[in-house]
């Protein structure tokens, strides 16, 4: 039972890529619920730094239904569903927290459920590079920008740099080991 168990991991980590990306089989998250039943755990080993502008402090990834959440104690909160972050709350600019969402090809931000501004964003290119993949998606408001996930050549996403409010700075979050 034990050698059953020890496979399943295997497969996990072999077939599931990381948890950040979103593209799962249903195959593989039953096996996955089945052997992990938490509704919300912390992904173990696993830490990242946030920047944003002169900003920057260390965040840990936990799973949240099917998103991942970057948190830490000073109260900083970043939700990214594997291909965009969707809320920003903390980093000492955003109180309230700011809501991102994708209708068609706009890239609505809201604070409070008002509408602050809305930017225009093309569909995800892939890019091989040399350590894996790039996915950069071209965005224009007031001017233009690129959202950029650096993906390693096991599938696992290291870096993850987008625009999540009306100042165009962007947000990053990298992997550090």
């Amino acid at each position: 039972m034990m050698l059953g168990r020890v496979i399943c991991v295997v497969l996990l980590l072999l077939l599931g890529g990381c948890e950040y990306v979103q593209v799962q089989s249903s195959q593989l998250m039953s096996i996955k619920n089945t052997l992990f039943s938490h509704q919300s755990k912390e992904i173990l080993n696993s830490q990242w730094q946030l920047q944003y502008g002169g900003y920057s402090n260390d965040v840990q990834p936990v799973t949240v239904q099917k998103n991942t959440v970057f948190v830490n104690k000073a109260t900083d909160i970043v939700t990214f569903d594997g291909w965009k972050v969707t809320r920003v709350m903390g980093l000492k600019s955003f109180l309230p927290a700011w809501d991102i969402q994708d209708v068609g090809h706009e890239r609505r931000f809201l604070v409070k459920g008002e509408l602050v501004a809305t930017h225009y964003c093309d569909d995800w290119v892939r890019r091989e590079i040399v350590t894996g993949v790039r996915l950069e998606q071209s965005c224009r408001a007031n001017q233009n920008y690129t959202n950029i996930l650096l993906i390693d050549n096991l599938g696992m996403i290291e870096s993850i740099t987008q625009v999540v409010d009306s100042s165009l700075m962007p947000l990053q979050l990298r992997l550090k080991n």
